[in-house]
């Protein structure tokens, strides 16, 4: 058990006799202390329209960003805060640079990585589902190379999702 030492305790019974008495004080005189900091009111409203995931796509996007932090940079320049049109930028990019084979497979693989990160989000919710399935994954259908790559590295669920788009 730990304990304490007794200045710490003498101190902290001093702090509460004072406040104590200090509130006694001000009760009997009727007296309000000033609050120190004003309540904070949140609109209703604070995320982005389309902006449909919130704090759930924050994790694959922090992975995206140290992964892949050109790209990030670039595209949160041009699109701004909207996570629907990232993530449709960043299966196009996927796309054309294993067509190209612009890179190393290991970058590739992180690639993919991002992608099955969010299709293990996108299993509970079903925006994030709809924005996989609309966005990276129609441009990697699209790339023969490509698709036939997701088939050996993708999830199982994010498999499900592409073939439900070859459909």
């Amino acid at each position: 058990m730990k304990t304490r030492k007794a200045s710490t305790v003498a101190k902290s019974s001093a702090r509460t006799l004072a406040r104590s008495s200090v509130n006694a004080t001000e009760r009997a005189a009727g007296v309000r202390a000033p609050r120190l900091r004003a309540p904070v009111v949140r609109a209703p409203g604070l995320r982005a329209p389309s902006d449909p995931s919130g704090p759930r796509l924050r994790t694959v996007n922090s992975y995206l960003e140290k992964n892949f932090p050109d790209f990030f940079a670039e595209a949160r320049f041009q699109v701004g805060d909207d996570d629907y049109f990232l993530y449709a930028r960043f299966g196009q990019y996927l796309a054309r640079t294993i067509e190209q084979n612009r890179v190393s497979r290991d970058k590739i693989n992180r690639g993919f990585t991002v992608l099955n990160k969010m299709a293990r989000v996108s299993a509970r919710h079903p925006r994030i589902r709809q924005m996989m399935v609309s966005g990276p994954l129609e441009y990697i259908v699209d790339a023969p190379k490509a698709r036939a790559l997701a088939r050996k590295r993708l999830s199982p669920v994010a498999q499900g999702y592409m073939e439900s788009l070859c459909e």
